[in-house]
């Protein structure tokens, strides 16, 4: 008759495994860089079931034409300008605008145009409504725009309205 051996079976100690993984964890979210995706913020307007296009007259000196052709090749009211350019163009044509209320920017992007030029140019033209209504702040409230009530926000929003209107081109620039 056989004597049964128990066989002891070899164990590792895991106490510490719970706290190298958290330590590792921790590690990897302090050293990992988070990209913040950008993006454009706008209120698209209302789904409508009918499609009907409004034609209105306006006034060739409440407009300012901005295009991005197929090459992204920036111009405004067919000049050729840089990035760097646009935001002071901007600037100067809102705040020199015959009636303020009613102008409008208009923005023709080719549909070939890459999205990073796009994105820049917006970046730029906010930037320039944003300029104007800070500086505006300054004069009339001697605050920063941050510092405002909201009610002042809204009369600068008032005073500098951001219109902008956008179509895209087919096939390159028209």
């Amino acid at each position: 008759m056989f004597k049964r051996r128990k066989h002891r079976v070899p164990t590792l100690n895991t106490t510490s495994t719970a706290d190298i993984s958290f330590m590792l964890l921790i590690f990897f979210l302090v050293t990992t860089s988070m990209d913040i995706d950008k993006g454009l913020s706008r209120q698209l307007p209302p789904l409508e079931d009918d499609k009907e296009e409004q034609v209105i007259d306006m006034n060739k000196n409440d407009m300012i034409r901005l295009s991005i052709s197929a090459d992204n090749q920036l111009s405004i009211n067919d000049r050729v300008v840089t990035l760097q350019q646009v935001r002071q163009q901007v600037m100067d044509f809102v705040e020199h605008c015959p009636d303020r209320q009613q102008h409008v920017v208009s923005v023709e992007v080719a549909r070939e145009a890459t999205y990073d030029t796009y994105f820049n140019m917006q970046n730029e033209i906010v930037a320039a409504y944003n300029t104007l209504r800070e500086q505006r702040a300054q004069q009339i409230y001697h605050l920063s725009l941050a510092q405002c009530t909201e009610e002042q926000r809204d009369s600068l929003r008032a005073y500098y309205p951001q219109r902008i209107a956008e179509t895209y081109l087919k096939g390159g620039a028209e």
